[in-house]
């Protein structure tokens, strides 16, 4: 009896125009934030970055990016900004599904008998391609939600402090149209809360999921103009997954397209994609040896950015109108498959749930940064919680633990001293661990001064000079608080 082949591993042009988009975010994340030029994984992930831009959709160099992806951003933690963790959860997805569906179809191959003749001709990318999407939207909202659920405290609401009311006046200051001024404050603020739930909400159903992919591209293209460091780079991730919440038809025409366009004129493309990456790299590196700093860094890596953000959102846009004309019977059967795609394998929810548990970090009690509560002014330290509603559990005490830095010879602490903020011990003992010889710390620690240096043989001391367990220190990251006599200001 012949054994019906495997499905082929050829690659799906959802998954293609998908691969396509990864890449680009990558290099945006790379423009962004320039940590990747002295590591050797840095320089691995942009040999990667590039295979997949070349060869989108193949699984062997999707799977190799996925993986550099997350090796180096990995050894950058905790130390990476709250929209890289969530990609690293996103390719962690990506990367099970196509595992679990080369396993699967592996399995079905050597037991044919037990598999239809539809499963085991069907392209393993296809498979992993609908068995991610569903868990890569959720994980999506959730993150969305959370940025909302966060902003819910009494000092985002309150305009001398407001994340919203500060941002707004940072970007009006380099952005000349945009109005300011105290009329501004409350529509900013309840504008910023109604536009990042509404973006959610419309990705739930998929016959609105269209008038959300609208309003995100255009509130996080308006958002991308901000100077804060990496806010254009969050934009291009985004940008990235919104095609996930396209029609199947759309994406699947998209795909298409790109792929009939002659292979000379899309390497050309892709090399002129490559260019513009390195030419904006080059500008970066010379505005920091002239003195320029990150600032120019920044605005060169956002306008290096835009017109790539513009051409998606200009695709996006085209395939979603051309589509909806046509409503053509390939674009209806398509629809059809997007309905009936197999639902995903349980143990890759496992995904989405850490999403789930990475943004109620705060009220668990465990770390108040990287928990997707940037620019929020979220407070739940010591009993002084501003949440308009949700408690904060004392289930591990890190939060309750918190040491003011009055005088020291390490100039990050003495910074703290210089701000008066307040920083969990677990925060505290990060940084006095990686002070050099001579480290003289005076410190006042849950109402009790102490005095603390590296030959200190106190219990204390010992303790302040201790690195944590390697595992600790990736996961748990505290940023520093106001007094609690003082309104929480903005934090990223």
């Amino acid at each position: 009896m012949t054994t019906p082949p495997v499905g082929t591993a050829s690659p799906d042009p959802r998954l293609r125009m998908f691969s396509l988009l990864m890449a680009v975010a990558s290099l945006t994340h790379m423009v962004s934030f320039p940590w990747w030029l002295g590591l050797i994984s840095g320089q691995v992930l942009l040999a990667a970055t590039l295979a997949l831009l070349f060869f989108p959709g193949t699984p062997a160099v999707l799977l190799g990016f996925l993986a550099a992806s997350l090796t180096y951003w990995f050894g950058r933690l905790p130390a990476v900004p709250n929209h890289i963790l969530f990609e690293m959860l996103v390719h962690g997805t990506l990367g099970a599904a196509i595992l679990a569906a080369a396993g699967a179809a592996v399995w079905r191959s050597r037991r044919p008998r037990r598999a239809t003749k539809e499963q085991l001709l069907r392209p393993v990318v296809s498979i992993a391609f609908e068995q991610a999407r569903p868990l890569i939207i959720t994980e999506l909202v959730l993150m969305y939600l959370y940025t909302v659920l966060h902003k819910l405290n009494e000092d985002f609401l309150n305009p001398a402090v407001s994340c919203a009311v500060s941002m707004h006046h940072e970007l009006a200051e380099v952005v000349p149209w945009i109005p300011d001024g105290e009329w501004t404050w409350w529509p900013t603020i309840l504008g910023t809360l109604v536009i990042e739930l509404a973006i959610p909400l419309l990705f739930l159903s998929r016959r609105t999921r269209t008038a959300g992919l609208l309003v995100g591209l255009v509130f996080h293209h308006f958002l991308a103009l901000h100077p804060h460091g990496g806010i254009y780079s969050f934009s291009g991730l985004l940008f990235a997954l919104y095609a996930l919440l396209l029609p199947d038809a759309v994406l699947r025409r998209i795909g298409d397209r790109w792929m009939a366009v002659p292979l000379a004129a899309r390497v050309v493309s892709t090399l002129v994609v490559v260019a513009g990456f390195g030419v904006t790299v080059f500008l970066q590196l010379a505005a920091y040896r002239s003195g320029d700093g990150f600032s120019a860094a920044n605005a060169i890596g956002y306008y290096g950015w835009l017109p790539l953000a513009l051409l998606i959102s200009g695709v996006y846009i085209v395939g979603l109108t051309i589509t909806a004309r046509t409503r053509s019977k390939v674009g209806e059967a398509a629809q059809a498959a997007e309905a009936g795609a197999e639902q995903p394998w349980r143990p890759l929810w496992i995904f989405p749930v850490l999403v789930l548990v990475n943004g109620a970090c705060p009220y668990l009690d465990l770390k108040t940064t990287t928990a997707f509560s940037m620019f929020s002014n979220l407070r739940t330290e010591d009993g002084h919680n501003n949440h308009l509603f949700l408690p904060r559990l004392p289930l591990f005490g890190y939060q309750d633990d918190l040491v003011e830095v009055l005088q020291a010879n390490d100039p990050r602490l003495a910074g703290l001293a210089r701000s008066g903020d307040l920083l969990p011990w677990f925060e505290f003992r990060r940084i006095a661990s990686s002070t050099r010889l001579g480290t003289v710390i005076r410190c006042r620690r849950n109402g009790e001064e102490l005095m603390l240096s590296r030959d200190d043989e106190s219990a204390a001391g010992r303790e302040a000079f201790t690195p944590h367990p390697w595992w600790m220190g990736k996961f748990l990251v505290f940023r520093p608080i106001r007094p609690f006599g003082e309104p929480m200001t903005c934090r990223h």
